[in-house]
């Protein structure tokens, strides 16, 4: 069932639809935890709010938790990760080519994770020493492009790791085939090419900056084409302007494409207070989904369509209900929407009885009270007007 009431026909053309070759199953790999590891995140955060953070976010829904191994206290938040009994899979990673790489995935098997992503794997007999190290602790293991390749190197890389078991393939864009630029045409032509060059490829992963705005909907363009999981950050924590935001995506993808994400959307809102309030990073104001400012709704256009059935309702309506994410409309007054016939609207809703002078005194009121505003926003909450209304009814 769509989160949409009515969704757009254009999506389901089935001139549309033939373009679409979705996996099987998909689902949502996290990257919050390796994100908050970099202190380009700016966050002000501990191990045990890390591990909370890594609760919610099992509770939400996502599949994999990620983190990073040789950063800030990696085995230490994998150890404390291990304890909670998560329903998710924590994923431990490290760089291949580190001197130590075998004694940071034994460090963290041992912590309790149970997969070990190797990243940057270059020469292809690394797979079976890999495979070894991971078997004796009865880990699985997966891989990570994160870092300078061909193509046919790719390929190459790709069809070694499946004949040692290999879980799943990571795609960061700072590889060189991405380079930080990849539009959604150009990771859908990969995507599509790599599932036809590589026999049996497990799932495909994507992880992605999001330097141009554009990480939502090239993730949703590699899920399209045949990709399994868009590899998150809640509130699109990260450096390199952040990281696929999980809150986006995951609407995208339930939203625009039908597509189960797995996700706990009536906790979407909740998570992501839950994350910024753990961490000290704030979530922008109209940030979609989650941000305050996400679903505000115009005083003037809700009193002028108040009466008008969904589907006439041009200005005053969401394309779902902001419930369906744990949020809720807000509607807000500036000098904009100020009126005689937004304020009677407003009294009405009250239940309060006025007339004609009554109406006028509290449209200038709440007109001089604007005009004395001096910070962002200039406009009062839906509360605040009935505050002010009640205060000029006892003068």
């Amino acid at each position: 069932m769509s989160i949409i009431e009515r969704p757009n026909e254009y999506n389901f053309l089935p001139e549309v639809r033939k373009g679409y070759n979705f996996p099987r199953e998909v689902y949502i790999v996290d990257n919050t935890i390796r994100s908050l590891q970099s202190g380009a995140s700016g966050g002000f955060h501990k191990v045990s709010d890390i591990v909370k953070i890594g609760k919610a976010l099992d509770d939400l829904g996502v599949r994999e938790l990620i983190v990073q191994l040789s950063w800030q206290e990696g085995p230490k938040i994998c150890e404390k990760l291990a304890e909670e009994n998560l329903r998710c899979k924590v994923v431990g990673t490290s760089r291949a080519y580190e001197s130590n790489w075998k004694t940071l995935a034994e460090t963290g098997m041992k912590a309790g994770v149970d997969e070990i992503c190797f990243e940057s794997i270059m020469q292809e007999d690394q797979f079976e020493e890999a495979a070894e190290v991971c078997g004796k602790y009865g880990k699985t293991l997966s891989h990570g492009f994160s870092d300078i390749y061909t193509y046919d190197k790719v390929v190459s890389i790709c069809k070694r790791g499946i004949q040692y078991g290999v879980k799943s393939y990571s795609f960061h864009d700072s590889f060189s085939l991405f380079r930080f630029q990849i539009n959604p045409e150009g990771i859908k032509y990969f995507v599509s090419r790599i599932l036809k060059d590589v026999p049996d490829m497990p799932p495909i992963y994507v992880h992605l900056s999001n330097v141009f705005g554009h990480a939502t909907m090239t993730a949703a363009a590699a899920i399209v084409a045949g990709a399994t999981a868009p590899d998150v950050a809640m509130n699109g924590i990260g450096h390199h302007a952040g990281h696929i935001p999980l809150e986006e995506i995951v609407l995208v993808l339930e939203g625009l494409y039908g597509i189960d994400t797995g996700i706990d959307l009536g906790k979407l809102y909740e998570t992501s207070k839950r994350v910024s309030k753990l961490t000290g990073i704030p979530v922008p104001l109209a940030k979609p989904v989650v941000g305050d400012f996400a679903f505000l709704v115009d005083a003037y256009y809700k009193s002028d369509e108040i009466n008008a059935p969904s589907d006439k309702k041009l200005h005053s309506r969401f394309p779902f209900d902001p419930e369906v994410v744990g949020s809720r409309e807000k509607i807000i007054w500036s000098d904009r929407q100020i009126s005689i016939k937004s304020i009677t609207w407003k009294l009405s809703s009250m239940k309060l009885p006025f007339n004609d002078s009554l109406v006028s005194r509290i449209t200038k009121r709440i007109k001089q009270e604007l005009e004395k505003k001096q910070d962002y926003p200039k406009w009062f909450t839906d509360t605040e007007i009935e505050n002010l209304i009640r205060d000029t009814l006892k003068s």
